[in-house]
């Protein structure tokens, strides 16, 4: 991907987490979010893992519990993404060709009822895919620390070197802002 030509701005989360289970879904909730659209791989779960976690699980019934509707949207092919979504019950989006507005317009699509974008927040793990798609579709955004970024395929692992040189753009930009909302998930890469 070109970076170049995305504006700095366009790549900053609202907020970073080292976890989904860091989240303050109480708050979230409070804000008036309804909707959780999220990454798959190294969100959810690794790379490598091929089922969900009873974490996850728990995880999934206590956000149902607090109101919340979950959509998986994903980049990941359709086998591996409606494995997961299947074992969680969950509504799912595959080859979402984030940062492209597409798998975003699915998700609202699908979704059990009409959701307003200031009601639904994007989980997700990379600055180029997540936080930019994201961004693109006026979506508040939560970054989440990769889980296991050694497993992560050859792409994400491209995505990540195309960070670095957008990171380094924000630092140069608005280093406060760099500080305030990226230094962290910089650290946390390493």
């Amino acid at each position: 991907m070109i970076t170049w030509f995305i504006p700095y701005k366009n790549i900053i989360p609202d907020d970073y987490v080292s976890s989904i289970f860091d989240i303050d879904y109480n708050k979230l909730y409070s804000d008036g979010k309804r909707l959780i659209l999220t990454d798959l791989d190294n969100t959810l779960i690794s790379y490598k893992a091929t089922d969900p976690t009873e974490e996850l699980f728990k995880w999934k019934e206590d956000l149902e519990a607090l109101g919340f509707e979950i959509i998986i949207v994903s980049n990941s092919g359709s086998k591996r993404v409606k494995h997961f979504a299947k074992l969680l019950k969950l509504k799912y989006v595959y080859f979402s060709t984030k940062p492209l507005k597409r798998g975003f317009k699915k998700a609202f699509r699908i979704a059990s009822r009409k959701y307003k974008k200031e009601e639904a927040v994007v989980l997700g793990d990379q600055l180029l895919t997540d936080v930019y798609g994201a961004k693109r579709m006026k979506l508040s955004m939560i970054l989440v620390r990769a889980i296991d970024n050694k497993t992560e395929r050859s792409i994400t692992r491209h995505n990540r070197k195309n960070e670095n040189k957008m990171l380094a753009k924000v630092r140069k930009k608005n280093y406060g802002l760099y500080v305030v909302k990226l230094k962290k998930y910089e650290e946390d890469r390493k």
